[in-house]
């Protein structure tokens, strides 16, 4: 017969990590089912139960309330209840069928949560079973806190699958592992350059996984100082330190609750801080920084960097058993020069993206667009997404042309643009690139007036007429213009 509940204990059907296997010498069975399957059950329970016969004594104990009360797994049974409970709160119902209120009890400096369900038959009390709950896993409170955090919670991903762009074979294979990856709850390492995409991905797996309705919580390694690290990841209890809030505050796992957790730039973390990250990982609880119980936390775990991790784990840079934690899933973002075709799309999406950001109306030319697909893109989509800006922004045509570009993109990243023994530090190169750049930021300075420009930059007008005509920066002058103050 199954045992009542009372309406004010919820019902946890989940399973323990730690499972304790029960061993019967003997198998009785009802129905079809053994006795033994049922004790089994109770052991993968993470709620501590204790079940009291009729006449006060200890009928039958769990794994989790042998580990919560530090004692044997059948060194009690058959014996009295005194010995566990010295208050005779449940003796006393036994005797009396008074209900004991629900109630929070310390057990070996741990704070528990009991409740006593009533075994009944025929309306004849049998025993009862005591169901003891730690405070930190109290899936009542778990929800309750899940509630209270999503409720506030301003963290949302931005980006779906959709808007990973690109058909080449390796931005297809890597988008088709971040769409596997999302089905699971498994680990997953982003790999790749800066400025591949790599928090595109992560938002793209959250989105496409059933999580995607709880918070998207990203954190930046390499933004935080070590100090401040531990508080931001785990939060920090009420007066942790000096300037700490009366109230305390979450960290970020504790608002990621139901959601993911985004680490970028892990290969930041300090050492003592992936220790405490792995710890995490495996027990899935966190403790406040100044605090002193456990929290446990339901959250997925996407972690990032450009960093050679198993080189770091060599040099004892990076801690080998936190890698094997994060790269369960790993999914490597080629670079730009990776690509292939993909230039030209990637080039029309900036380009879309960005002229309806900004309200601008312009198109590149096909000289342009064939200068800009060869350009090698060390600085890869976030490279590309900042040169469309900048030449939306400062080139006042319908149309860029090939000579709007800056000269590094139209002198640099590729064998067909002839310039022999010439690499990316050839003098020429690196001082005409800091002139062009030099004399751009001078005009925006003095908002496009050519004279005021000329006198920033310290040449005479001539002179600088000169240089806007061989860096290509005539854009809006008139061919009278150039002639009359090239002299």
């Amino acid at each position: 017969m199954e045992p009542q509940r009372s309406p004010a204990e919820p019902h946890d059907n989940r399973a323990s990590r730690h499972v304790v296997p029960y061993e019967s010498a003997t198998v009785v069975r009802v129905g079809d089912e053994p006795i033994d399957l049922i004790f089994r059950a109770y052991d993968a329970l993470d709620q501590g139960i204790l079940v009291v016969s009729e006449e006060g004594l200890i009928s039958h104990y769990n794994a989790a309330y042998a580990q919560l009360r530090n004692i044997g797994t059948t060194e009690l049974l058959g014996k009295p209840l005194e010995l566990l409970d010295r208050r005779n709160s449940i003796t006393a119902y036994l005797r009396t069928g008074k209900m004991p209120q629900l109630k929070s009890v310390d057990h070996e400096q741990r704070r528990n949560r009991e409740t006593v369900v009533p075994i009944r038959e025929d309306g004849r009390l049998l025993g009862s079973m005591v169901l003891v709950t730690p405070f930190s896993a109290s899936p009542t409170e778990a929800s309750q806190r899940r509630r209270t955090v999503n409720a506030k919670s301003p963290w949302t991903a931005l980006y779906a699958v959709h808007d990973i762009v690109g058909e080449s074979p390796a931005i297809q294979y890597a988008r088709q592992l971040a769409l596997s990856s999302a089905r699971v709850d498994s680990s997953v390492l982003l790999l790749g350059e800066s400025g591949t995409g790599k928090e595109l991905f992560a938002h793209a797996i959250h989105m496409a996984s059933p999580r995607s309705q709880g918070p998207f919580v990203p954190v930046d390694c390499s933004a935080i100082t070590r100090d401040l690290l531990e508080a931001e990841l785990f939060g920090y209890a009420p007066g942790a330190f000096t300037g700490a809030t009366k109230d305390g505050k979450p960290g970020k796992f504790e608002l990621a609750e139901g959601g993911t957790v985004f680490l970028d730039e892990i290969g930041e973390m300090p050492m003592e801080m992936q220790a405490k990250l792995l710890r995490v990982l495996q027990e899935r609880r966190i403790v406040r920084v100044g605090g002193t119980t456990p929290i446990e936390i339901n959250f997925r775990l996407i972690a990032a960097t450009n960093r050679p991790l198993e080189d770091m784990v060599q040099e004892k840079r990076f801690r080998h058993d936190l890698l094997y934690r994060l790269d369960v899933v790993r999914i490597e973002i080629p670079a730009l020069r990776e690509r292939g075709d993909d230039l030209p799309i990637l080039l029309e999406h900036a380009w879309k993206t960005k002229s309806r950001e900004l309200g601008v109306l312009t198109r590149f030319s096909p000289a342009a667009i064939r200068a800009l697909s060869r350009y090698a893109w060390p600085g890869n989509m976030r490279e590309l997404l900042n040169l469309v800006e900048r030449l939306l922004v400062i080139v006042p045509k319908s149309v860029i042309e090939l000579e709007d570009l800056p000269l590094y993109v139209r002198q640099g990243g590729h064998a067909e643009i002839e310039m022999p023994d010439a690499p990316t530090f050839y003098l020429k190169t690196v001082v005409a690139e800091a002139e062009q750049q030099a004399i751009e930021k001078a005009l925006r300075h003095a908002q496009g007036n050519r004279n005021t420009a000329a006198e920033l930059v310290g040449l005479s007008r001539a002179s600088f007429y000169r240089k806007l005509k061989e860096y290509g920066l005539t854009q809006g002058m008139r061919e009278q213009d150039l002639f009359e103050n090239a002299f």
